[in-house]
């Protein structure tokens, strides 16, 4: 179903290599202090020296490490181009988005974990970023256990937490040829972008500790464009992922990426994802994902994401086959644990609305619009799923399930659908296993 490795539940060989490689301890749902922005601090630099001139980053890096926990520092307007690692607690407000721009130099250097952020946070600090602007360059990044690039704008881990706030994160720059490898660093990686903010890193198996690699963020009013990874991440695809997250109210351009995977917000831990805007464009893959966890998904809009070959021929190619040709998703539901919902979204002009494939709990999933669907609104496989007062309209089916590895049986209950042009369900099966479509009228 899925062409990304990591992400891809749909052969029983990506379930081996998810489950090897994802550990996920359930922990409450983030609770803490409103974001500052929310508290009234302001980026007004009235009485105070704003730190650094467009240069380097060594001027802030040294103003971060001098400071006392909990100082404020303000930065001039300009471009800086450096990394800054930043392990204790501070407040670090910019000029305004595309006024202070902190910008990855030629080649990053990694961190013990083999990371390349500009900005990584640790050392169980809380930091807080606004009123700035993150630039991507460096397109060759290092590969993680997987074969997935690891690093990009903002980087949280050692069970920290990063609050950001009115910001931009860009890959800046030509986009790269994105089915070649590289070297950099002297060790394998690919050519990428990365990801935008990663809340939670990777690391090489036996490297990292769970508290190393967990995070913990509040991400609200940022705009994201260019990655071709994740945009926003929530702990690490190897794992484990005590990380935490609640990301809202931001703007989500995605991609492209057809060889990794240009997704939107993707969570390995527990989260709560909130009005957001996420757009996709040829080359990237879906929109919003809850792999292996936990997290309330709510009145969200995701759109365009659609299968291409652009700018190079993928595989499995693109098509309506639910088990065995590519479709790129709305939103993406994969063994899940009990307490996901999934409620006021509204999806169009996606290949397949909502996808939902187990082993996993059953999610709630209520009143979501998905119009204008390539192939379908909802696709379930290999899990037994209600969906229920939904609106589906458009699309050569309503919905499509699929039992690749088990009985599946899809559930409809007082959901509107309509404009689909072939049926109601399209239902395929591997032997022995059934898949059943159930509609209750409304």
């Amino acid at each position: 179903m899925r062409k990304d490795a990591y992400l891809r539940i749909g052969t029983l060989a990506s379930v081996s290599v998810l489950v090897a490689v994802l550990i996920l301890s359930l922990i409450p749902t983030v609770v803490g202090s409103a974001a500052a922005s929310d508290r009234g601090i302001q980026a007004s630099t009235s009485g105070v020296t704003p730190v650094g001139r467009a240069g380097t980053t060594a001027p802030i890096q040294a103003e971060i490490d001098s400071s006392l926990a909990g100082a404020v520092i303000h930065l001039h307007p300009g471009t800086f181009v450096g990394q800054l690692q930043i392990n204790h607690s501070v407040r670090i407000v910019g000029a305004g988005e595309g006024k202070t721009i902190l910008q990855s130099p030629t080649n990053m250097t990694p961190d013990s974990l083999g990371n390349v952020f500009v900005v990584e946070v640790g050392n169980h600090a809380t930091v807080e970023l606004s009123h700035l602007t993150i630039r991507v360059t460096e397109q060759c990044m290092l590969a993680n256990s997987i074969g997935v690039a690891t690093g990009g704008g903002v980087g949280v881990r050692d069970n920290s937490t990063l609050h950001v706030w009115d910001a931009n994160v860009v890959a800046y720059g030509p986009y790269p040829d994105l089915d070649q490898p590289c070297t950099t660093h002297g060790s394998p990686g690919m050519i990428s972008f990365g990801r935008a903010i990663s809340i939670g890193l990777d690391d090489p198996p036996g490297v990292g500790t769970n508290l190393q690699v967990e995070g913990h963020g509040f991400v609200k009013h940022v705009e994201t464009q260019g990655f071709d990874i994740f945009s926003i991440s929530v702990g690490g695809v190897r794992g484990p992922s005590g990380s935490t997250a609640s990301i809202s109210d931001n703007l989500v351009r995605v991609g492209p990426g057809p060889y990794t995977a240009a997704y939107g917000i993707v969570v390995y831990g527990v989260s709560s994802v909130t009005n957001n805007l996420v757009i996709g464009e040829a080359g990237s893959d879906g929109g919003i994902a809850v792999v292996y966890t936990s997290a309330t998904v709510l009145y969200n809009t995701i759109e365009d994401f659609t299968c291409t070959n652009a700018p190079f021929p993928i595989v499995p190619p693109c098509g309506v086959d639910p088990l065995y040709d590519d479709q790129d998703l709305g939103i993406f539901l994969a063994g899940l644990t009990p307490g996901t919902i999934v409620e006021h979204n509204a999806v169009e002009f996606v290949d397949a609305g909502i996808l939902v494939e187990g082993p996993g709990a059953p999610a709630v999933i209520t009143h979501n619009s998905i119009t204008n669907s390539t192939y379908y609104g909802l696709d379930l496989i290999d899990a037994n799923q209600t969906f229920h007062d939904d609106v589906v309209l458009g699309g050569l089916y309503a919905i499509a399930v699929g039992a690749a590895s088990s009985n599946t049986t899809a559930v409809l209950s007082h959901d509107t659908l309509g404009g689909y042009s072939v049926a109601i369900g399209l239902l395929e099966a591997n032997y022995p296993w059934v898949a059943k479509l159930v509609v209750r009228p409304g």
